[in-house]
């Protein structure tokens, strides 16, 4: 009798305590966010992306992933966004021509991104704490490497040179010579991959940072809209749910005379 006494609490505290937990540990994690970058927002109608491989260039449109090795191209009077994840966003402005190089996810469930600018000016406000998930994000131009763990910063690229321009955070800046941090506030430049100069941001240049985030703002709305879209089966991944009516931000800041290099 006592036996079977024990053998029932036993069954009981089995399932009273151990079950749940055996349940709970089965629980498959919920699936990470993919690596890709998608065109969010799009102002104007002179964009291009010439996928991998391909030799025509196709019109870009909201709503369109854009792989490793394709290539992005903004002409005059326009301007374009894409995203990766919720957080990340890259803006290309007009007269602009960028090639994804990497985009994948890594084992920690971050991602690997690295751009390649060859022209014009792109705005990248990367997601804070990217070393919780050993995420990499990249950008070269004209022989100058940026990386950074998270931070709001400008790649401005004309011929041979090339202008880092840092609104948050720092940037790890690499060049033919060394490697040096571009912080918040500062302007470092660049001739054929070598340091020449630094200056601090203008009032316009500060003044335009905080137009993107505004504009960021409505990127971000645009964006959950199409996910909910997609999610219940209203929209392909290649669509958006509305044209955006907005116009461009501009980001044009006056040239200023940098200092001589030290």
């Amino acid at each position: 009798m006592r036996n079977g006494a024990v053998a029932v609490w036993g069954s009981f505290f089995f399932l009273l305590f151990i079950s749940p937990l055996k349940s709970f540990a089965e629980t498959p994690a919920p699936a990470a966010e993919p690596a890709e970058y998608v065109v969010e927002d799009l102002q104007g109608s002179n964009a291009q992306v010439l996928k991998q491989g391909k030799t025509r260039w196709e019109a870009a449109q909201e709503g369109q992933v854009v792989a490793a090795g394709d290539e992005v191209k903004v002409g005059e009077k326009s301007e374009l966004t894409l995203m990766l994840h919720s957080e990340t966003a890259v803006h290309l402005n007009e007269n602009s021509d960028m090639k994804v190089g990497q985009i994948e996810t890594n084992k920690t469930g971050g991602f690997l991104s690295r751009l390649t600018l060859l022209a014009g000016r792109i705005l990248s406000d990367v997601k804070k704490n990217l070393q919780e998930s050993h995420s990499t994000f990249e950008v070269e131009s004209n022989g100058v490497v940026c990386g950074v763990r998270g931070t709001a910063f400008e790649v401005d690229s004309k011929g041979d040179d090339a202008r880092v321009l840092t609104h948050e955070g720092k940037v790890a800046v690499k060049d033919k010579d060394k490697s040096q941090d571009v912080t918040a506030g500062n302007v470092f430049s660049f001739k054929k991959g070598k340091f020449t100069g630094k200056r601090v941001l203008t009032p316009e240049e500060i003044e335009g940072f905080k137009k993107w985030r505004e504009h960021r703002e409505q990127i971000l709305k645009k964006r959950e809209a199409r996910l909910e879209g997609v999610k219940k089966g209203k929209l392909k991944t290649s669509q958006a749910p509305k044209k955006s009516k907005a116009k461009p931000k501009r980001h044009k800041p006056p040239v200023k005379k940098e200092l001589p290099a030290q």
